[in-house]
């Protein structure tokens, strides 16, 4: 199972590497791809769970969402609560078997998959897109991992047992250090200084832990294990996505605003 795992995430990186590289067209095409992907196992969750989520509809709202980054439409991110939000609220109004419980199901799945799925558009597209996004992922992954091997060599004390039974604080710690320590050794191509890079690698982890513990208690709650089985030794997309997720719009934001006061 663990060789399994690691062979498909080799394979996976390999892949978001070279389409981050490509960017432009090819980018947007496999962010688009992964969002659908998420948003059909997001509806999955609704079939599960007894929720009415809007299939289609969120599917058309991904699309225009993401083809107004890709050409960078002005204000796009500032006006982005009343591209996914508005639409539901009529949704809501004028489709008489969606109800408030709905609602609040489907408003989480638009935030965490189109708006969160659209930082990485935002991101690549930077005048320092390239590198930033890079370091996002490979920060990510050394996060993933070194929690990982590091609860599972050392872990004694659980996180959240109630959540993530096999998360532990001695994994957490081990992610959070290895994290930091990462991004403070490439903080010289980024024009990091030192505080802002530890800063930069402790928010990465932490917020990439936080992601992964979200969709853990939403599929708790759900009565699910996975998200799907798309990926061999990983699940489905929201699975290997979810510690990414919640991370980008905290390290866009960073690089946007914070980086510059420090």
């Amino acid at each position: 199972m663990l060789k399994k795992r690691v062979l498909s995430g080799l394979i996976g990186a390999i892949i978001a590497l070279l389409f981050i590289y490509l960017g432009g067209l090819w980018f947007f095409l496999i962010i688009a791809a992964l969002a659908a992907l998420s948003l059909q196992e997001y509806y999955n969750f609704s079939l599960k769970g007894g929720y009415l989520f809007p299939r289609n509809f969120s599917f058309l709202t991904a699309l225009i969402y993401f083809y107004l980054l890709y050409i960078q439409f002005p204000l796009i991110l500032e006006i982005s609560p009343l591209i996914l939000f508005l639409p539901l609220c009529f949704y809501f109004l004028y489709n008489g078997n969606f109800k408030l419980k709905d609602l609040t199901f489907s408003a989480w799945g638009f935030i965490y998959i189109i708006w969160f799925f659209g930082f990485f558009l935002a991101l690549r597209f930077l005048p320092q897109g390239l590198g930033y996004t890079m370091l996002l992922f490979v920060s990510i992954w050394i996060n993933d991992t070194a929690a990982f091997f590091t609860g599972s060599y050392l872990g004694k004390h659980k996180l959240i047992p109630r959540i993530s039974p096999n998360k532990t604080v001695e994994g957490s710690l081990g992610g959070v250090l290895a994290t930091s320590l990462f991004v403070l050794i490439m903080r010289s191509y980024f024009d990091l200084g030192i505080f802002s890079a530890l800063t930069l690698g402790f928010l990465i982890s932490l917020f990439g832990q936080l992601g992964d513990l979200l969709e853990s208690a939403l599929k708790r709650h759900l009565g699910l294990k996975d998200s799907g089985e798309i990926i061999p030794g990983h699940g489905g997309i929201l699975d290997r996505f979810d510690s990414i997720m919640l991370a980008v719009p905290l390290f866009y934001f960073y690089i946007k605003i914070i980086k510059k006061m420090l």
